[in-house]
């Protein structure tokens, strides 16, 4: 008769193996059964290939994992990656404004910048999560410039400073390590002749986008006051977005499209000339109000027209595109840099989850459903926080709670 052995028996080499085969949720229920399947589950060994998959966790790469507060283990990317397929996070309104602004907000490790009106402020994230209860947004600036003389439109950060476009047309340089009460010293005072609607720098230049058609580099020297552009280019059509590619070398301009020329175009930096323009279907005014570097042969774009795009510069065309599920103007895009996209749309403060894998969405998430509410402007994320800002107010959705509500709208629309 044939001895009966039990599946706890077999070598720990076998059963990572079999546990390899399992899906995600079988892994869950197999780390109950015993004290040793717990631990061949916990370790590390099991979830390396599983940990390159998940949507917005992933962390593969090092752009996505400098602004990363915390880098997740390898199995607990399966979790918080679960939690945003299926809406299940906490939502807090950190800041609430007085008065309309077109805000704008970038995200790094430890700091949450926004801008709204004629104010500039830096928040330390871990000062947000113990002050998001009283929403004293104020407590938790390690950075704040106030009064300033003209609207920030744009603004980049780097380590030691944050250069901002202004409603005036001038370029200024805010150094971040003066304090909580410091002033800029140094600018461009009449860079454009409008707003400066796009900004983007890198260390041997600036490059700026504003209302009156025009594009201009500038080089970055200690006297900046008053320079001359190294060049600058007559675009035509106003200037939404601009950005420079991860290896330095190129820019894109997206512009509003009421003009014969594709508003989608790309400038070589070094030799300060147009390199290309993106020909595809466009339709008349379909401007580009948001671009991504996903890498330097890949652009993901988003405007007016209610598509992401995403452009292979080797073959200069549209390589796929995800159509906003309400047909509404997508104003604002983020990016893991590997299949995962969120966008800040026109109606209701609504925010959306994409994988490039799929076709459509995978959840939609709501900074208020109001109806008519203020579109979202500005939007950036990481693996466990997504931050929003629209006309008025500044939020926070946190995914790494276990015991999150789930609110899955898909339902609603489906």
């Amino acid at each position: 008769m044939t001895e009966c052995r039990s599946l706890d028996a077999l070598p720990t080499e076998l059963l990572l193996h079999i546990f390899d085969c399992c899906s995600v949720h079988d892994l869950m229920r197999l780390s109950l059964v015993c004290k040793r399947f717990c631990s061949i589950i916990e370790d590390d060994t099991l979830w390396i290939k599983k940990s390159r998959s998940p949507l917005v966790t992933n962390q593969c790469s090092k752009r996505f994992q400098d602004r990363c507060n915390p880098l997740l283990s390898l199995k607990r990317k399966w979790q918080v990656s679960h939690n945003w397929r299926c809406g299940k996070y906490e939502k807090v309104i950190i800041y609430t404004d007085r008065v309309n602004c077109i805000p704008w907000i970038r995200l790094t490790k430890h700091v949450l910048w926004w801008s709204g009106g004629n104010r500039l402020h830096g928040c330390h994230r871990s000062r947000i999560r113990a002050n998001k209860r009283s929403k004293d947004f104020r407590r938790s600036c390690l950075f704040s410039w106030e009064n300033i003389p003209s609207d920030i439109c744009k603004f980049v950060v780097r380590d030691e400073y944050v250069v901002s476009g202004h409603r005036d047309g001038k370029i200024w340089f805010w150094l971040t390590n003066e304090g909580r009460e410091g002033h800029f010293n140094v600018g461009i005072r009449e860079a454009h002749a409008s707003s400066v609607n796009a900004i983007d720098e890198i260390p041997e230049a600036v490059i700026s986008g504003a209302s009156d058609g025009t594009v201009k580099i500038w080089p970055q020297t200690s006297e900046i006051f008053d320079l001359r552009p190294i060049s600058t280019f007559h675009v035509v059509d106003r200037i939404w977005s601009l950005g420079i590619d991860p290896g330095r070398s190129i820019f894109a301009v997206g512009s509003s499209g009421t003009s014969t020329r594709p508003p989608l175009r790309l400038f070589d930096i070094e030799c300060c000339r147009e390199r290309t323009q993106m020909n595809h279907s466009w339709k008349y005014g379909a401007g580009i109000l948001d671009l991504v570097w996903e890498s330097p042969n890949c652009l993901l774009t988003c405007g007016y027209d209610t598509y992401i795009r995403k452009w292979d510069l080797r073959t200069g065309t549209c390589v796929a595109s995800w159509a906003d599920p309400t047909d509404a103007t997508i104003y604002c895009l983020a990016s893991d840099y590997n299949n995962t996209m969120v966008t800040g749309t026109q109606y209701n403060g609504k925010l959306v989850l994409w994988d490039q894998r799929l076709f459509h969405y995978v959840q939609l998430y709501f900074m208020n459903t109001r109806r008519g509410s203020s579109p979202v402007y500005s939007i950036s994320f990481d693996s466990t926080h997504l931050f929003g800002a629209t006309d008025r107010q500044l939020g926070e959705f946190t995914f790494s709670g276990s015991n999150n509500c789930s609110q899955d709208y898909r339902e609603i629309f489906n």
